[in-house]
């Protein structure tokens, strides 16, 4: 019979026994994880224009030896 070996499943039963894990399921961590995700999309958005302006400029820069 085959067994299934899975590293990953045996380190989170570790982590769980020794009370390492907690759930994320509090008010307070919902609105936190809220905020840290509006605070990602605004970066991501501002990264996302540097680059579009980036790629213009590259664009019409003209390269010469």
């Amino acid at each position: 019979m085959i067994k299934k070996i899975s590293r990953t499943e045996a380190i989170r039963a570790k982590m769980k026994r020794e009370g390492k894990v907690t759930s994320l399921d509090a008010a307070v961590h919902i609105s936190a994880i809220t905020t840290m995700n509006e605070h990602l999309e605004t970066v991501r958005r501002e990264y996302q224009v540097k680059d579009r302006k980036s790629q213009i400029t590259a664009s019409t820069v003209i390269l010469t030896a």
